[in-house]
């Protein structure tokens, strides 16, 4: 993980954004394993998942947070995209028991223009991929489209108070109050957006959670 501080703030940047080639294969991989354990666990745990919940993961990355949920999930699903072919191969491996059992599916799409129908999924998420939507207002509508009226959708995301903190290039990275995350969710059509918190490592962990009313 040492390494990480040796590649330049932008490189690191469009491979967060972006994994592949060797960084992403095994310093991507690493760096999200490790650095989103908690906001991981807390994002699972706010969406309280039952047996029969069909989920969708925005961004899966690794594919670590699509397991978790997966082993709680009877005769549910867990859907996942990204657009990284690097992140869906390392998924994959990561989820082959799932998929094989039919519980997990991935798909290598951008998430602009969503490949599910209306009203879909009865419970939706993502985890530190918000600041790489360059027309936040477009991604949103579509994720509202795709959630069941009554579900809920659950964003982890560090806030611009901590972002700024860290060695980033804000071209890549667009960052984001708390309130302007409550905001766009409030103006895609979801309603009761919030913001919980809960202490971790490196950082207190922020998910913004609303409903499909």
């Amino acid at each position: 993980m040492f390494l990480i501080k040796f590649i330049p703030a932008k490189i690191l940047s469009l491979q967060s954004r972006k994994p592949s080639g060797i960084i992403g294969r095994y310093l991507m991989t690493k760096a999200f394993n490790t650095g989103n354990v908690d906001l991981n666990y807390f994002v699972k745990e706010t969406l309280n998942i039952q047996g029969k919940d069909r989920i969708l993961e925005i961004g899966f990355g690794t594919g670590k947070l699509i397991n978790e949920m997966a082993d709680n999930i009877t005769e549910g699903v867990v859907e996942g995209i990204d657009f990284s072919e690097t992140m869906l191969k390392h998924a994959i491996k990561a989820n082959k028991v799932h998929i094989a059992k039919g519980k997990v599916s991935l798909k290598n799409v951008e998430c602009s223009n969503l490949p599910f129908d209306s009203e879909t999924f009865d419970k939706l998420c993502s985890v530190n991929t918000l600041y790489f939507w360059k027309e936040p207002k477009k991604y949103f509508n579509e994720l509202f489209r795709v959630i069941n009226h009554g579900g809920k959708i659950v964003i982890g995301f560090r806030d611009r108070n901590q972002l700024n903190n860290l060695p980033l290039n804000l071209d890549t990275f667009n960052t984001y109050s708390q309130d302007d995350v409550v905001k766009i969710l409030l103006d895609a059509g979801f309603s009761d957006a919030h913001i919980v918190e809960k202490e971790g490592i490196p950082f207190i962990s922020y998910c913004a959670v609303a409903t499909k009313a």
